[in-house]
């Protein structure tokens, strides 16, 4: 009889302590903000380990828009020189796998709208080849949050080349 009492009182002090622990860490709920904020991460973190899968992964299908503009490019009254370029998010990530080159894209001032459903994301970047500094400018993304979780839609961004040489190009 005692040790029924026994193994009764110890479910009681298991079950108080499985709660107390419930209580003092509390699992916290990730918000659409964090989540589209992940997937900048994943963006970023991709093109340094050029992980392709990853990187693909992030875009809804392959008709997402992908285009850029350069203004200092932008001085004709022709296509050809308006600066503007379409462009695939799989050129650039096809261009990172097949060179040696280190690369990555430095984001700050992100700031990312949500409703839960679609997101958008602005941010200010510098992309860099090693410890060059390639070309920054401003990057606006549209999502959309998918069955798999949020997709990037839509990709425009400006272009400012450094007008500094690379000297290990040189």
């Amino acid at each position: 009889m005692h040790i029924f009492k026994w193994l009764a009182a110890a479910a009681v002090a298991l079950s108080a302590a499985c709660s107390y622990a419930e209580q003092a860490t509390p699992q916290k709920d990730i918000t659409p903000k964090e989540e589209v904020a992940a997937v900048v991460e994943s963006f970023r973190q991709a093109i340094i380990d050029k992980d392709e899968k990853t990187f693909v992964n992030l875009f809804f299908d392959q008709s997402v828009n992908w285009m850029s503009v350069n203004g200092a490019r932008r001085s004709g009254s022709l296509p050809s020189q308006s600066g503007i370029n379409i462009g695939s998010y799989r050129g650039l990530i096809g261009w990172l796998v097949s060179t040696d080159v280190k690369a990555e894209e430095k984001f700050r001032d992100v700031h990312i709208m949500t409703d839960g459903e679609i997101a958008s994301v602005h941010f200010k970047y510098s992309f860099y080849e090693g410890d060059y500094k390639h070309n920054w400018g401003d990057e606006s993304w549209q999502l959309m949050k998918t069955a798999d979780g949020w997709k990037i839609v839509s990709v425009i961004y400006s272009i400012v080349d450094n007008p500094q040489p690379n000297e290990k190009e040189s």
